[in-house]
């Protein structure tokens, strides 16, 4: 079997892989990035949202032309209660994914990086407790061959056979099934908001309708609890009145369905000679698991860090450390939500709805002190009550009887 080495694998040529091989290239490191698909960004699986507070993060800035769409806040929905929140941490675009990730993509290629699709990881050869010696490659056409990397960077996704490989099994327990679908043809009531349902067509997690312009969208149901079939789920999200009314004429044009983590699917972000970034890290932000442009800042933070590793002037845990410094509020209020959130998804009652409605809405802390105890009635009157001493902030509530 041949093999080639390099400085620095990444496994994964989405946002947060192409990031981290940007930033490794470029950082003077020989930089291998592979992916098994055929194209960049292709096929999309995700909703294509972004939110603009986390612009200023970024290693690089965005190119004006890949924000399609500008989104002012959020409209969330439960139990026919409905609260919009606009400005701040509400606010974002619309991005076009398989234009996003290829943009992504050359930027690490002009910065020297080597991509190779249609590559397949099939296995990792250990040298020693998490410490890879050598990746098995399979390209589509063509023979297993072997990269020997000094440190592999992790960004396959989800259902990562970097950690499968590292022992890590059960992910897809910790993470949420999405069916979605991009729409065209709509009547949206309210194009510049993200509408957000909560309900029992979303076991665990919640519906979605994200605009792309006026009359496109991104719309799906996500499904933590397999108690339905997604496809069941979706149908009964589609016939809630104040979806179907903006559904009148719709049309889907493509399927973007996939997964997203919930909850952590390791307890560090770095093994041995291995980094964790993007999905395989958990690296969004709960309650609406914006993962993008935390995957683009982390994946750059973990390219330079694997850059100073192979020059031995950072440690395994310079990485986390250098997360934290830049993020590590955001990930400690998004963990907050986490744990809160996923209790609450488990009880799958009308209560359980509200109270996740007042955390996503920041009405309600995580810990729920105040409100745990209230009965049904008590709790709708509370969330009411929350939402409308907020109306300077911008929220505007209304109540169905």
């Amino acid at each position: 079997m041949r093999a080639t080495s390099c400085d620095v694998l990444v496994v994964g040529a989405g946002p947060s892989g192409c990031s981290a091989a940007r930033a490794a290239a470029a950082a003077g490191t020989e930089t291998i990035f592979i992916d098994k698909k055929a194209e960049i960004g292709v096929p999309v699986q995700c909703a294509e949202a972004i939110g603009e507070y986390l612009i200023p993060y970024l290693p690089h800035p965005i190119p004006p032309e890949q924000l399609i769409w500008k989104t002012n806040g959020m409209l969330l929905w439960a139990d026919n209660i409905t609260i919009e929140r606009t400005g701040g941490i509400w606010s974002g675009y619309a991005i076009n994914r398989a234009n996003f990730d290829k943009m992504l993509a050359r930027e690490a290629l002009k910065a020297g990086a080597k991509l190779q699709l249609d590559s397949e990881l099939i296995g990792l050869e250990l040298d020693g407790p998490y410490h890879v010696a050598s990746a098995i490659i399979k390209p589509k056409d063509g023979e297993v061959y072997e990269i020997v990397p000094q440190i592999t960077i992790a960004a396959d996704g989800v259902h990562s056979r970097v950690l499968n490989e590292l022992g890590f099994t059960h992910l897809e327990e910790n993470c949420v099934e999405v069916m979605s679908y991009e729409v065209e043809d709509l009547e949206l009531f309210k194009p510049r908001l993200e509408q957000l349902y909560l309900g029992d067509f979303a076991p665990g997690a919640y519906g979605y309708i994200f605009p792309l312009s006026p009359t496109r969208a991104n719309i799906g149901v996500g499904v933590l609890s397999r108690m339905r079939t997604l496809e069941v789920c979706y149908d009964e999200f589609l016939e809630l009145p104040r979806v179907k009314h903006q559904l009148k004429r719709a049309r889907q044009v493509r399927e973007k369905g996939g997964w997203a983590p919930i909850r952590y699917l390791s307890d560090r972000w770095a093994y041995g000679n291995v980094f964790l970034v993007g999905d395989a890290a958990n690296q969004n932000f709960k309650p609406f698991v914006e993962g993008v442009l935390p995957a683009i800042i982390c994946g750059d933070l973990a390219g330079r860090t694997a850059a100073d590793f192979v020059r031995g002037s950072a440690t395994r845990d310079t990485y986390a450390v250098r997360v934290n410094g830049l993020l590590g509020p955001l990930f400690t209020e998004s963990d907050r939500c986490l744990e809160a959130l996923y209790e609450l998804s488990k009880a799958m009652d009308k209560r359980s709805h509200l109270l996740r409605l007042g955390i996503s809405a920041g009405l309600f802390p995580p810990e729920l002190d105040h409100v745990r105890t209230l009965d049904y009635a008590l709790l709708r009157q509370q969330l009411v009550a929350e939402s409308e001493q907020r109306t300077a902030d911008k929220i505007v509530t209304y109540l169905k009887v």
